[in-house]
């Protein structure tokens, strides 16, 4: 199997990941557009959910084309199978896992931004946060350092989990 077939069943994957992060979202903004005050927000909303559509579209109908630009080496391209060592499988983990919470951090952060900046726009809607919106912005503080952590120190992490795990 060529190296571009694999990274295009990547992304087919996560074009599907996108697709459905896009509806099962853009299903709570309905709501939205029958609220005054609320139709510029929801339609700013709309956009980004029909663009990541758009994006989830384009990878699933055309994943060699995304390949071909991310993937470029000399040769014939077909990989050998080798096995890896759990502990490379273990680092590989939690990579996704890191990748994954940054996904979801980063669209928290794009929600949070486009409340701040529509209530600060627009002088007649009241934004004041309550409780539980305070606590979903700390935890979304707390899932970017979970993030990060997992991203810059898979390696790290795995072998302080296979040090507490047989010592």
């Amino acid at each position: 199997m060529k190296l571009e077939h694999i990274v295009a069943l990547a992304a087919r994957l996560f074009a599907l990941a996108v697709a459905i992060y896009a509806l099962r979202n853009g299903i709570s903004l309905v709501p939205y557009f029958q609220e005054q005050g609320w139709e510029t927000a929801s339609y700013a909303y709309l956009v980004l959910m029909v663009g990541l559509l758009l994006l989830s579209f384009y990878l699933w109908y055309f994943p060699l084309c995304v390949t071909s630009r991310l993937v470029t080496f000399k040769g014939d391209g077909v990989t050998e199978a080798t096995s890896a060592s759990a502990k490379e499988i273990q680092a590989v983990g939690f990579t996704i896992l890191g990748m994954y919470l940054l996904f979801n951090v980063i669209s928290d952060i794009v929600y949070w931004l486009t409340i701040w900046f529509i209530g600060n726009r627009n002088i007649n809607i009241d934004v004041t946060p309550t409780a539980d919106q305070i606590s979903s912005i700390i935890a979304t503080g707390v899932e970017l350092v979970f993030a990060v952590t997992l991203l810059l120190g898979a390696t790290g992490i795995t072998r302080v989990i296979n040090k507490l795990r047989y010592s």
